[in-house]
């Protein structure tokens, strides 16, 4: 007899197959239990390390011992009856399938009894902004739907990222559907680690339903959980639980896209239907990187821009043909030097050619088009094509909130105020709950002096987001230009115990706005201490009626290189330098001239 037959007569692969089929049912219950008992994925771990120990001693097991109707016997104690080992053979049958059917009972208990909805995770409330902020009410017959941040179930509290990006990229998916309005990101997180009830969210929101769900990765397995709630009735329309493979989380995103349009019973056009299935990669580890480094680029801090790069830089190395991980690469790149963190000579070709990249790739994609128009209407000067670069993005996502916003930040500059301020509405319609579209909105007005409306918009970002230092630079400069001078000592004072700064060169120049007399010496101040820049230096400057000195300043910042430079050519303060041929030299070189 071969040693296969042997092995078989011994019943050795039956008693490995029923080995196998036991731990998977242990796995399953492990996999329940672990998140019900507060447990951390180790002990999931453990678990599987031990079952994969036990196979081996288990068929040496099988091949000494023989089950007998007597009980366990040693091999060499009984004769080989073909009846002993088929009397075996039967009762390990029996054992096998029972154990997988109450495999199929737990995959079943775990799909509609133990997942932990999404609700259950308990997250410490943070300041969110208020409905008095928020647009006045849509009702424009278009459904409407907000995606808050899935709750990150993963023990590893470092795989929130992925949680976000999850919510982030159905938002994004579910953007590009004609008839349904959907709050951009900024909004939508601002409920991040809320208590409130959905139904509050909602109203906030200005939407008729809420997509909320939660999110749990360990290795490459992850499950999804998602459920559609109506804000009216706050009625759950549709949930469901997705427990897959890491590789599926692309079918994932498709499959709850369809869920939700199916639901609300919005019809699909052909394009539509096809922009549900369109992935800009289909590496799930360029998509994994991509996801972590949008997380820290959405927090809008000087070390998280800065961290951005790598593993933005990484997901495209891994899959050169992702476009939305070039253009999320081009959005990085253009922010450094607004934030002081690197120069435009360094960055800005960086992000030029990450554009150009993501275009060549997908010339439809909004998020290139506005990182181009943003590019060539700061550091191009060609007004033409960063004109129709937002408009074509913005016809491809009407409700891509940043494409508004930037949009609105270089028409001002062109001398269509007007059209700016629509814009940057747009972009608060978009992104209600948004500081940042709240804050240049007030800005612009501002500018525009249009004092009352800068205050209300400056006042509002000031509530989402408070103790933010533009926003409180914003709002110095408001209450100097209105004459409020102990107001803008306020807010001058709370910017730099903000930063630790010594707020005595801020208070220099209201003073001297207060007091002409004081003007040499603030002049003085900020001749030695104030960096060059449109909204620094030149522009203090010139609020002391020192337009000589301010030009100075203005010449020698944009030849140093300025991010802002465009926005001279809207700021009101510059008035009196506008016949200077200086200064229309400077326009000239960015072709603002009309």
């Amino acid at each position: 007899m071969s040693f296969f037959e042997e092995l078989k007569r011994r019943n050795v692969f039956r008693v490995g197959i029923a080995y196998l089929v036991a731990s998977w049912l242990l796995l399953q219950i492990t996999d329940i239990l672990v998140p019900i008992l507060g447990l951390t994925e180790t002990a999931s771990k453990f678990v599987f390390l031990l079952l994969a120990i036990g196979l081996i001693p288990s068929l040496i097991f099988s091949w000494v011992f023989e089950l007998t109707s007597e009980g366990l016997k040693k091999e060499v104690d009984i004769p080989g009856d073909p009846a002993i080992s088929g009397h075996t053979a039967k009762k390990l049958d029996k054992i096998t399938i029972g154990l997988l059917i109450a495999v199929v009972g737990m995959i079943m208990l775990d799909r509609f009894v133990f997942e932990p909805p999404a609700s259950m995770e308990q997250v410490d409330p943070v300041p969110v902004g208020t409905a008095k902020v928020g647009p006045e009410p849509i009702d424009d017959g278009t459904k409407s739907l907000a995606v808050l941040p899935f709750v990150n179930l993963s023990d590893d509290q470092q795989n929130e990222y992925f949680s976000d990006g999850i919510s982030e990229e159905l938002i994004n998916i579910l953007v590009r559907i004609k008839g349904l309005r959907v709050p951009s990101r900024t909004s939508s997180f601002t409920f991040k680690g809320s208590d409130k009830k959905v139904s509050d969210i909602g109203r906030e929101l200005q939407v008729d339903h809420v997509l909320e769900g939660s999110v749990r990765k360990a290795g490459d397995r992850i499950r999804v959980t998602a459920q559609l709630i109506d804000v009216r009735t706050d009625t759950h329309l549709w949930s469901e639980i997705y427990t897959r493979e890491l590789d599926d989380i692309f079918a994932v995103q498709e499959e709850i896209a369809q869920a939700i349009v199916d639901a609300l019973r919005v019809t699909l056009t052909g394009t539509d239907q096809q922009k549900l299935g369109v992935h800009s990669t289909n590496n799930v580890e360029a998509y994994n990187k991509y996801l972590l480094g949008r997380h820290l680029w959405n927090q809008r801090t000087p070390q998280s821009i800065l961290a951005a790069i790598e593993p933005l830089r990484e997901a495209v190395a891994i899959d050169p043909e992702f476009d939305q991980g070039w253009a999320a690469l081009a959005d990085a790149y253009l922010m450094i030097p607004e934030y002081e963190l690197g120069s435009i000579q360094d960055n800005i070709p960086l992000a030029k050619e990450a554009t150009e990249k993501a275009l060549a790739i997908n010339p439809d994609s909004a998020r290139a088009l506005t990182a181009s128009g943003y590019h060539k209407a700061l550091y191009e000067y060609d007004w033409a094509a960063a004109n129709a670069a937002f408009e074509r993005a913005i016809a491809l996502e009407p409700d891509y909130a940043t494409a508004h916003q930037w949009y609105g930040e270089i028409l001002a500059p062109q001398g269509r105020v007007n059209d700016a301020i629509r814009q940057l509405e747009l972009a608060v319609e978009a992104d209600p709950l948004s500081a940042i579209a709240r804050m240049v909105l007030g800005h612009t007005f501002m500018y525009a002096q249009r004092f009352e409306e800068a205050k209300k918009h400056l006042l509002a970002a000031s509530e989402l987001r408070p103790n933010t230092g533009t926003i409180l630079g914003n709002l110095a400069f408001l209450a100097m230009y209105s004459g409020q001078y102990e107001n803008a000592r306020v807010y001058a004072n709370e910017f730099a115990l903000l930063f630790n700064l010594d707020a005595g060169m801020q208070m220099a120049l209201i003073d001297a706005m207060e007091d002409p007399a004081l003007i040499p010496e603030a002049v003085e101040i900020l001749e030695k201490h104030w960096p060059l820049g449109v909204y620094n230096k030149p522009l203090r400057l010139a609020l002391l009626g020192e337009y000589e000195l301010a030009m100075d300043a203005l010449e020698a910042g944009f030849e140093a290189g300025d991010s802002f430079a465009i926005q001279m050519n809207k700021i009101f303060v510059y008035d009196p330098l506008r016949e200077n041929p200086r200064f229309q030299a400077l326009l000239k070189k960015m072709n603002l001239l009309p």
